[in-house]
């Protein structure tokens, strides 16, 4: 696989190095991990790490266990050498999420695979990682309570047409949406994503933050 120079991850003083025939990071990503927000100390996985850039976002927070999975130990490589480069520790697991096991953690993030339909314009890295063929929704969410302490967090974003889908999901598993967040894009007249912090336990208040916009591929928000 040919290797790209190094990227400057949006936001953090951060760099890491990315594969052309793997799944790079995009808006989605800095998105996620600007969103993150959680106490220190805490105990965190990434599902489907890839290059490890979400965990770089999340190291912001001083936690006391970082870990990744992915299903390809090419990307696991990858995420190796970007958080060595960054002087930061992390496990790294090569898994299927439904065989990986683990003591629970207080927060997952996860960027998942959300369309539906599979594009073989692709190649198999970039089919997993946009594509849900491998990991449904329900499949996720199922595992993330499974892998999740009571009263943990987690981190996701989601395309917003997707939304009552999202929420029937987490009712399904008992996840109450705690923060959501939507994400406009100036060429388009409707939502394209939606952040959420989800909570294992009971609910408290939910909050509808201010939305996101991005203009000429560039984020605006207020706290960013």
């Amino acid at each position: 696989m040919k290797k790209k120079t190094k990227d400057y991850l949006k936001f953090i003083n951060a760099y890491i190095y990315q594969d052309d025939e793997m799944f790079c990071v995009n808006s989605d990503t800095a998105l996620l991990g600007m969103f993150m927000n959680f106490p220190k100390s805490k105990t965190v996985l990434d599902i489907g790490t890839n290059n490890g850039a979400l965990l770089i976002y999340a190291n912001r927070f001083s936690p006391m266990l970082l870990v990744g999975i992915d299903i390809f130990d090419e990307a696991l490589e990858i995420a190796k050498e970007n958080l060595l480069m960054n002087d930061i520790k992390a496990e790294l697991y090569n898994s299927r999420l439904e065989d990986f096991r683990h003591e629970t953690f207080d927060v997952i993030i996860c960027n998942p695979p959300f369309f539906k339909e599979e594009n073989k314009r692709y190649n198999y890295y970039k089919e997993v990682a946009m594509f849900e063929g491998e990991l449904s929704l329900d499949v996720l969410l199922y595992n993330i309570k499974r892998l999740l302490k009571d009263n943990g967090s987690a981190y996701l974003i989601y395309p917003a047409n997707r939304f009552l889908e999202f929420t029937l999901g987490c009712e399904k598993y008992g996840f109450k949406l705690m923060e959501i967040q939507f994400v406009f894009d100036s060429n388009k007249e409707v939502a394209s994503r939606f952040l959420v912090k989800l909570k294992k336990g009971k609910m408290t208040s939910a909050k509808i933050l201010k939305p996101v916009f991005i203009k000429d591929g560039k984020i605006q928000i207020d706290n960013l």
